[in-house]
């Protein structure tokens, strides 16, 4: 038998349409540091609850995590900072789609005047009526840095804020921490308040939402960190013993005892001041903890270029390897804008389904499809690149469709007028007036 009151609350509601910005709290947390006392068993144990879909203390300690160590700060930082520096347009795709074929899908043949299976007017009436839409959301630049924490945190939800006329005027981002599910793959359902341990909440209206999913890569960083602070923890320890170095003096030969005392202020002056007398004979030792190399920099190296290799795919210019030169700087570059391009199509598609398709569904009902969101990493090479495979496409011989060229460079193509012959009037050219 249901005995807890919020279950059996949630059981009798089907699907409630409620925006959860303004029901959001979670202010108990802030009480709670979940980094204190962190262990690799409760880390496990964090890990394994959400495989079962209780997100509220993972989402929790990751929250802390990504502001506690500075090289997984930095790397989302970068990230991030790369996607929200991406150009952002509304395009018209090159072809109009077939039936139930997705958004920027193209398609073979076409029936209008045109010859291009593109119906022009009614494309750039959806180009028009996406950027109004886009630029009608207050907080977009926002709620898409939000949204990219779903890439390290796995998930992320935006709460689609509806105004009088049925336009988005926001995207809400509402915290990890405030979402369950019944097992891996159930339903998302909303976390009241963040309660820790809750197996199911409140049903959604899953349009009211921009959903992203993701593997998560806090999932590894979280071991990582945790590896990190326990040895950093015993670097301290291990410098607060032999960081400074014990120093001993050895009295001279036939030193009696009554000298003893003499010696011992001898020595403590010695290590307050750096300098003073010895009696004849007398020596120093000093204890530096075994000799060795501690290994505690090689460790933390190590785990630095591990959370590097999880966040870039490959090693950041500060952590390549001395000697590799540029090659290595460059290669890394290029891995990196991968992932930056990657991430930027990901999100693309992710507005394409979740904000363009019901829009336009719902602006141009029965009409297919011809516009979308796109954005793409700032790359100053990357139109001159498409520009030179058209180029060379020409010189063999080849041509390319100009609305696709237009779509893949981002330049806005207009016809070049034709050469002028020499003593052929110009239209539009006044005649020299006789002198």
């Amino acid at each position: 038998m249901i005995r807890d009151p919020f279950i059996v609350f949630c059981v009798g509601v089907i699907e409630m349409a409620i925006q959860i910005y303004s029901q959001k709290n979670n202010r108990w947390r802030e009480f709670y540091n979940p980094l204190r006392a962190l262990t690799l068993p409760k880390l496990v144990s964090l890990l394994e609850a959400g495989e079962r879909g209780q997100y509220a203390d993972l989402q929790w300690m990751y929250y802390y995590m990504e502001r506690s160590d500075p090289m997984i700060f930095s790397i989302l930082q970068r990230r991030r900072a790369a996607l929200l520096d991406s150009d952002w347009d509304i395009r018209a795709t090159a072809q109009a789609p077939a039936d139930g074929a997705l958004l920027g899908d193209p398609v073979v043949g076409g029936d209008d005047q045109n010859g291009t299976g593109q119906d022009a007017v009614l494309a750039q009436e959806q180009v028009a009526f996406l950027r109004e839409v886009y630029d009608g959301i207050e907080n977009f630049r926002d709620a898409l840095g939000f949204l990219f924490t779903g890439i390290f945190r796995g998930f992320a939800h935006l709460e689609k804020h509806f105004g009088d006329q049925d336009e988005i005027f926001r995207l809400e981002p509402v915290e990890q921490w405030f979402w369950v599910r019944d097992g891996m793959f159930g339903e998302w359902e909303y976390n009241e308040n963040a309660v820790s341990g809750r197996v199911r909440g409140i049903p959604i209206t899953r349009e009211n939402f921009v959903i992203f999913e993701s593997v998560a890569l806090n999932r590894m960083l979280a071991m990582l960190y945790l590896r990190r602070i326990i040895s950093q923890k015993d670097w301290d320890s291990y410098l607060e013993v032999f960081g400074i170095p014990s120093v001993f003096l050895i009295g001279p030969p036939g030193a009696g005892t009554d000298k003893e005392k003499e010696y011992q202020a001898i020595a403590d002056d010695l290590v307050n001041n750096g300098r003073g007398y010895l009696p004849n004979g007398s020596d120093l030792k000093f204890v530096t903890g075994g000799g060795g190399k501690p290994p505690f920099r090689d460790h933390l190296d190590y785990i630095d270029r591990q959370i590097t290799m999880v966040g870039t795919g490959g090693l950041l210019t500060m952590l390549t390897e001395s000697g590799s030169g540029t090659l290595a700087g460059n290669a890394h570059r290029d891995t990196f804008l991968q992932i930056a391009r990657g991430d930027a199509v990901t999100l693309s598609e992710l507005f394409q389904r979740e904000i363009d398709a019901p829009m336009l569904a719902q602006a141009f009902p029965g009409w297919p499809a011809l516009a979308y969101f796109e954005f793409a990493p700032s790359s100053t090479d990357e139109a001159s690149r498409v520009v030179q495979d058209v180029a060379q496409l020409a010189a063999a011989g080849f041509g390319v469709d100009p609305a696709e060229l237009s779509e893949k460079s981002g330049y806005r193509l207009v016809p070049r007028p034709p050469p002028v012959a020499p003593g052929v009037p110009v239209q539009g050219a006044v005649p020299p007036v006789p002198g």
